[in-house]
């Protein structure tokens, strides 16, 4: 009975979660966090003894999390969100090449969310990692252009703020 319940939950964690990214590119914001939100929460239920690699599971989650709280313009909740990502792909973000793309999401949006607090040197720093990041995995292909190009505009966009601050 436990076994089935806990396929059971397995089944709508990743259900949540492919709805929630559905509803992120149809432009659902509200209901992409909901549906993260559902997919955290159902992870969290699962028995501790579960097969199951929870912490990877949540940290897409909470990367996906990090860009609907951007996109609703709820830096703090982005902030947060990238943060809890980040402490696993930090830890363990080498050792999964597919989530690479997680890892950088949540980088930069950790990198505007600073930025809309006035951090804007740290946001800088986050900006610089992502760009590296991106450059070290061979990622800064044509495919990838626009995301390496958003990464170098928000770049230029604080670096002229820096300097005009400065001035």
């Amino acid at each position: 009975m436990v076994l089935m319940k806990t396929a059971q939950i397995l089944g709508e964690m990743q259900q949540a979660l492919r709805e929630a990214e559905g509803l992120f590119h149809s432009g659902d914001y509200t209901g992409s966090a909901e549906c993260y939100t559902k997919a955290i929460e159902l992870s969290s239920s699962l028995p501790n003894d579960t097969t199951f690699d929870r912490s990877r599971f949540e940290a897409s989650c909470q990367a996906g999390l990090s860009a609907v709280f951007g996109r609703l313009d709820r830096p703090f909740e982005s902030f947060a969100a990238a943060n809890k990502a980040l402490l696993f792909y930090e830890a363990n973000g080498e050792r999964y090449p597919a989530d690479i793309g997680r890892w950088l999401m949540a980088i930069v949006n950790q990198g505007t969310s600073l930025a809309a607090f006035h951090c804007f040197d740290d946001a800088q720093a986050a900006f610089m990692r992502a760009k590296e990041l991106f450059i070290s995995k061979g990622l800064n292909t044509p495919q990838n252009s626009a995301w390496l190009a958003m990464v170098e505009g928000n770049l230029a966009t604080l670096a002229a703020h820096l300097a005009k601050v400065s001035e």
